[in-house]
């Protein structure tokens, strides 16, 4: 009896090396992001309004990328305040690019986006409504004290939800977004690579002093929330 062998290697987690440090690379992946942003954002985007309530006024965004979710975000919910924060220079830029743009496209919404330590967030306790970060936890320097500053700035009733891709997702879904991301895939294996398991997810929880937060698998998709999250469908 013979036992197949996996198709892709994705048994050790392999961190990035100085990720985002080409401003042209980022600039392409800027634009790969926008032609997949009706597959990309929309469960995300779907999930965040769903934890909306009315009368909340503040979001932030963990690890904006270049800011695409939450201009959509805010988009949405134009009475909301949605303040980005990201470690990588180049994706500020190109996000301040994209700011720029909505705002001259007359964009409903306020957002701002700024560049600072990810483990050290410029908010006050119990500031932020909901907590998001999209597709940014692979790459944050210090995952457990970045964690411990989601749970800080949110409020005790607040949400806090943190998407990114499963590096023990089936192989299957996987291999259904490599056929969409194209001349991207080698970026998007590299991201998956640096991806964290569940079992990895709940460590961090675990060291971050966070042991009743939620590690849910969905599809290609890791989310990790501070109270249980429904599905969103596609």
């Amino acid at each position: 009896m013979t036992t197949e062998a996996p198709l892709l290697d994705l048994a050790e987690r392999v961190p990035l090396d100085r990720p985002h440090d080409d401003i042209e690379a980022v600039r392409a992946y800027d634009l790969g992001m926008r032609r997949s942003a009706l597959m990309a954002y929309k469960r995300p985007t779907e999930r965040i309004l769903a934890a909306y309530r009315e009368g909340m006024s503040d979001f932030v965004d963990i690890g904006f990328n270049t800011g695409l979710l939450s201009l959509h975000v805010a988009g949405r919910l134009p009475d909301v305040a949605v303040s980005g924060v990201e470690e990588f220079a180049n994706l500020v830029d190109v996000a301040e690019d994209n700011l720029t743009l909505g705002v001259w496209a007359n964009m409903a919404g306020d957002v701002e986006f700024e560049q600072s330590k990810l483990s050290r967030l410029p908010f006050p306790d119990d500031s932020a409504d909901i907590v998001y970060s999209f597709s940014s936890l692979h790459r944050w320097r210090r995952p457990v004290e970045t964690l411990r500053e989601a749970a800080r700035i949110c409020k005790p009733d607040g949400t806090v939800l943190i998407e990114d891709v499963n590096r023990l997702a089936e192989e299957g879904h996987i291999t259904f977004i490599l056929q969409f991301v194209k001349e991207g895939g080698d970026q998007f294996m590299r991201s998956l690579k640096a991806a964290y398991s569940p079992g990895q997810a709940r460590d961090l929880l675990r060291e971050a002093g966070l042991d009743d937060w939620h590690v849910a698998e969905e599809d290609l998709g890791l989310v990790i929330s501070n109270r249980p999250v429904t599905p969103v469908s596609m």
